[in-house]
């Protein structure tokens, strides 16, 4: 039971991290849109679940709506569960509801956050996406009606109806979604659209000389890629049963698919799936056994994890700056003409 617990919490993060590496490697690796505040959008889809899926659940299961939320939220997810335990219409009610709303949430925020800097320089765009993820994270940490602040909130099990079956089934939809979202994004990036977005990566200027609007294309993606990130927090959320606001760092939610999506390979949906296979394998590798390495290393296996994210980092720029499985070239489509 250990070993298949293992192989269920890696489906989960490769799932997960899947979605959140595709929705940087549209941004960044197809139209070149630096986000270092991926945390931000997932970060949105964690607390609009925490915030409001148990009070959908409320609303759907006929719960008095006099209670506080946050104060008596073991109680009222409880309730909620109950109410659903034998009602699976209400428990996919509350699952694809929360999902709906996350999407537009989620495109909201991307919108605000690009928007004051998307015609600036590179750089000052990704400085405003770095602030703006902070900001998420302190107003998490302190407005307690949000998500609970330094505490947690739960949120309902959608799936109690299956029984003790419930936890897998919610695995299996997250694996799901996040292969409709995959083949989704490969649907795009070989279309016309996708196109588009690779000619603004190459050249602004050109394209904007060809009469396309390139930062309406900008803003379109960040919020297409917040929206898919948003899916993302809002799916670990109903895998975890509670949303943590201090859980939704830099270093979880934008170095590590940053670090996926550079070793599988930038503009690469498939070379996106490579690198979060093996950074997730790697990572639980370390998880579970780093305490072997404890008489081997000189320092503390506690900062192991941290390192050798920097030092993979380093020896990506250095070795294999284009990934595993590079973006390959497009090829331009010749006509045949008949002679005459």
């Amino acid at each position: 039971m250990e070993n298949i617990s293992w192989l269920l919490d890696i489906v989960v993060f490769f799932a997960v991290y899947l979605i959140v590496t595709l929705a940087l490697n549209l941004q960044y690796g197809y139209t070149g849109i630096p986000n270092f505040g991926l945390a931000l959008s997932v970060a949105t889809g964690a607390y609009t679940t925490g915030a409001l899926a148990g009070r959908i659940g409320m609303w759907i299961c006929g719960i008095r709506s006099d209670l506080d939320y946050i104060m008596y939220n073991p109680m009222i997810t409880s309730m909620i569960n109950s109410a659903i335990r034998y009602d699976p219409l209400k428990g996919l009610t509350i699952f694809f509801s929360t999902i709906i709303i996350v999407v537009i949430v989620s495109a909201i925020i991307g919108f605000i956050a690009s928007y004051p800097a998307i015609r600036l320089r590179a750089d000052y765009l990704m400085m405003v996406l770095i602030a703006m993820a902070e900001a998420a994270r302190i107003i998490g940490l302190n407005y307690t009606p949000l998500v609970g602040g330094t505490t947690w909130v739960s949120v309902p099990n959608v799936f109690i109806w299956m029984g003790d079956m419930a936890s897998q089934f919610l695995i299996i939809t997250i694996l799901a979604i996040s292969i409709l979202i995959f083949l989704f994004m490969q649907y795009l990036v070989s279309s016309p659209y996708g196109r588009l977005i690779k000619a603004v990566r190459e050249n602004e200027l050109t394209a904007e000389c060809v009469g396309k609007d390139v930062v309406k294309v900008k803003i379109q993606i960040m919020m297409l890629g917040s929206a898919i990130a948003g899916i993302a927090g809002s799916l670990w959320s109903f895998y975890c049963g509670t949303v943590l606001a201090a859980a939704y760092t830099r270093t979880d939610w934008t170095f590590w698919p940053w670090l996926m999506a550079m070793i599988g390979g930038m503009g690469n949906n498939i070379g996106a799936l490579v690198g979060v296979a093996t950074v997730i394998i790697c990572r639980r590798l370390i998880i579970y056994y780093k305490y072997s390495l404890e008489a081997y290393i000189p320092f503390s296996v506690v900062w192991l994890e941290q390192i050798l994210l920097a030092l993979a980092l380093i020896l990506v720029m250095m070795f294999r700056p284009q990934g595993i499985i590079p973006e390959k070239p497009a090829k331009p489509k010749i006509k045949k003409t008949s002679q005459q």
